[in-house]
């Protein structure tokens, strides 16, 4: 039995429009100034985000990269949607300095309250710089390898104080993001989607993401050593692809099959929302995962479970006759009566018809008419003079479109034409 293809696509319930992302530019793609300057200076030209303190850095396509200008510039990486990304990193220096690097927007509407959102962004774990002996290479200094995201009302403001080594803002920890990808010490081969989710109390417009904010508290006793000679401990991180949406109440899709074939569908595609591609699907009937055949219409329910809690999903199935029903009279009478004049098929057809030919042939095999119009009959005559009564033969030659492709047929049979 073999498998067909979606008709109708995916069908998002209108009302919802949440796929609609807050981030007025998630690709670092609007620059005031598209002239190439250092990553460092990048982000004074960009329409959209402001550094948060420090120095975060904006990478642009095209643009020559002095990779001397910092030990995690690598001219080989390449944006991961767009022309253009960003940089972010944080140092702890031994003589009890902290500088933590971050981003800010603001949101293309307020946040609303008791509303959860989802955050999803692309990311290139460039590892980390220890500077450290061998001996203390180990040590667990504060703060931990992570990513902060920060909301507030008003514009976002990191102080980095370098007096007693602390980094802190007045905006609000909406979430932390420490997964295995973002935590590890170990650089990334390519990017990687990461994503969180949180409650806005609402009003909030806008957003920061910055690395780990907090204070280093007293040495831990590997590091003592070390307290006064300059050396320091850094990770980096590469941005793109920043996207922030409301989840949604329920998603819906409508999908079509041709009867007595199957219809093979992978929730992901067919919905194609980023927020589903981290989810356990759990079905009404029984079945569990993101693929699955059909094999009958109706309406089948699923659950979606992510970080953020469920998903309700209804698929609409629908059996569709692609091969349409044909009948040909096998008798006519072309008397201009007003009753059976014309000799044509009867076609019920729930797919296009891509092609059509219909002809008449006399006993002889001569061909006394033929159509490629689905509207026209055989009005009974030949060399516009009157056919004489008798046998005649017919062929219809079809082409449906269907989930299939196109597929081909052919009927032949004869007719009685009365006088």
């Amino acid at each position: 039995m073999k498998s067909g293809f979606l008709l109708l696509g995916w069908l998002l319930c209108a009302p919802l429009l949440w796929a609609q992302n807050l981030i007025p530019d998630g690709d670092f793609e609007r620059l005031r100034d598209p002239s190439c300057v250092s990553p460092t200076q990048a982000f004074q030209f960009s329409d959209s985000w402001y550094p948060l303190d420090a120095t975060p850095d904006l990478f642009q396509d095209g643009c020559v990269l002095d990779e001397s200008g910092s030990f995690f510039w690598d001219a080989q990486i390449s944006a991961f949607s767009g022309s253009n990304f960003a940089g972010i990193s944080s140092r702890w220096n031994s003589n009890a300095t902290y500088v933590s690097e971050g981003i800010a927007t603001r949101l293309t509407e307020p946040l609303r309250a008791g509303v959860t959102y989802y955050l999803q962004f692309a990311i290139l774990n460039s590892g980390g710089y220890q500077g450290f002996a061998e001996d203390v290479s180990g040590c667990n200094l504060r703060p931990n390898k992570h990513l902060d995201i920060y909301l507030s009302r008003d514009s976002i403001r990191i102080d980095n104080n370098f007096s007693n080594g602390t980094s802190s803002t007045t905006a609000q920890l909406a979430a932390r993001m420490d997964s295995e990808v973002i935590s590890s010490r170990v650089p990334s081969e390519d990017w990687i989607m990461v994503s969180t989710c949180f409650e806005a109390e609402g009003g909030e417009e806008y957003l920061g993401i910055t690395m780990p904010l907090g204070t280093f508290g007293d040495l831990p006793p590997c590091a003592l050593s070390m307290s006064n000679s300059g050396v320091f401990r850094s990770f980096y991180y590469h941005l793109d692809a920043i996207q922030l949406t409301d989840t949604p109440d329920e998603l819906q899709a409508a999908v079509s099959f041709c009867e007595s074939e199957s219809l093979d569908v992978d929730l992901l595609t067919l919905l194609d929302q980023p927020i589903l591609e981290e989810a356990l699907f759990f079905w009404e009937d029984g079945f569990n995962g993101t693929q699955r055949t059909f094999t009958g219409g109706g309406t089948y329910r699923a659950t979606a479970e992510i970080s953020c809690g469920a998903i309700p999903i209804m698929v609409e199935v629908e059996e569709l006759a692609c091969i349409p029903e044909i009948y040909v009279p096998n008798t006519f009478s072309p008397n201009r009566d007003g009753v059976n004049d014309r000799f044509a098929p009867f076609i019920q057809a729930s797919n296009p018809i891509a092609s059509y030919k219909w002809t008449i042939f006399n006993r002889w095999g001569s061909v006394v008419f033929q159509t490629s119009d689905p509207t026209q009959g055989w009005a009974g005559l030949w060399q516009q003079q009157v056919a004489a009564p008798g046998l005649y033969l017919w062929k219809l030659d079809l082409e449906i479109e269907t989930l299939e492709g196109a597929k081909w047929i052919r009927r032949m049979g004869e007719v009685l034409l009365i006088r």
